[in-house]
């Protein structure tokens, strides 16, 4: 039960560090009581917005562990500035989440900046990883049903032919300045869309379903290119150089992100990462899902613990 009293929300306009006529629309949920706070900064999975299903996050990480959290949307998706619209990015993702660590870095008063989490959802898992491994400020991160090595997830898929004939055209025209073009982002099984399993679908019409936009009135597009940029993505393969925990919610069911592989990644860390399985699919670990309440306790058990050190090594 989320009361009222425990939080506020508002919204706050974060300048791009790499386009500074940009600026990303981010949730800043303040726990009750003063400051400064530790502070959670998230970002959404591939196509999502933060309206499809982070509030109930931001929610329980001020009631229930006392932290701040920073939920944002990426250039060029929900109500974030940017062009063009709708292209899914490893690099640009990334530098957002870094505008908005260094914005609650650079504002004392509001947050504690050795106490920064940072947060993905599946491919945000990819920024997630590479955060941890790069920047040694951090006080931990987290990701539920994440993706951690691009290659190896989606080499793990049966080839398919038509989604990788789009990919090369859109990624010629990338490499030839031009704009470009779009599929699907979510299909039916057996359509033409980056993600067509069985699950994705009803999952993403029940993470907007959360927020003000049904997903019938999404965009619903994908610049296809991302596939072969994606090639190259494989932060999860460093988790051992981390300096900072990290907690890993997996989904065991998970059918878009093979659970083999994300069991391998984690047991390669040298037991820097924490692994929480939760025997449910891969959106069922959000709000209204039946692996939400395992999830959100692990998450809540993670920040809590964090402070517990943090007070431990203060004394």
């Amino acid at each position: 039960m989320i009361s009222p009293e425990s939080f506020t929300r508002r919204t706050v306009k974060v300048t791009s560090l790499v386009c500074a006529h940009v600026s990303l629309d981010v949730w800043y949920y303040q726990p009750a009581g003063n400051g400064p706070y530790p502070v959670v900064i998230a970002g959404p999975g591939l196509t999502v917005t933060k309206d499809a299903g982070l509030a109930a996050f931001g929610e329980h990480w001020a009631q229930d562990a006392g932290w701040a959290s920073l939920i944002l949307d990426y250039r060029g998706f929900g109500d974030s500035e940017g062009e063009p619209r709708n292209v899914a990015d490893f690099e640009s993702h990334l530098q957002d989440y870094q505008s908005v660590i260094f914005w609650a870095r650079s504002r004392p008063q509001d947050f504690v900046a050795d106490k920064i989490v940072v947060m993905g959802s599946a491919t945000s898992g990819l920024q997630v990883a590479e955060l941890v491994v790069n920047d040694s400020a951090l006080a931990g991160g987290m990701a539920h049903c994440p993706m951690l090595d691009a290659k190896a997830t989606i080499t793990s898929a049966s080839p398919n032919l038509r989604l990788l004939f789009w990919a090369g055209v859109d990624y010629a025209r990338k490499t030839l300045g031009l704009s470009p073009i779009f599929i699907r982002a979510v299909g039916e099984p057996g359509e033409l869309a980056f993600m067509n399993s069985p699950s994705s679908l009803p999952g993403f019409t029940s993470m907007f379903a959360q927020g003000s936009t049904p997903f019938s009135d999404a965009p619903n597009l994908i610049a296809p290119r991302f596939v072969i940029d994606a090639l190259g993505v494989r932060p999860g393969l460093r988790l051992k150089d981390i300096r900072c925990p990290m907690l890993v919610v997996m989904a065991e069911e998970d059918d878009l992100i093979p659970a083999s592989l994300t069991r391998s990644i984690v047991d390669n860390a040298d037991g820097r990462v924490q692994l929480v399985v939760v025997p449910c699919g891969h959106f069922e670990v959000m709000k209204g899902g039946k692996g939400f309440e395992a999830n959100l306790t692990a998450q809540v058990k993670f920040l809590r613990g964090l402070m517990d050190i943090y007070a431990a090594s203060d004394s």
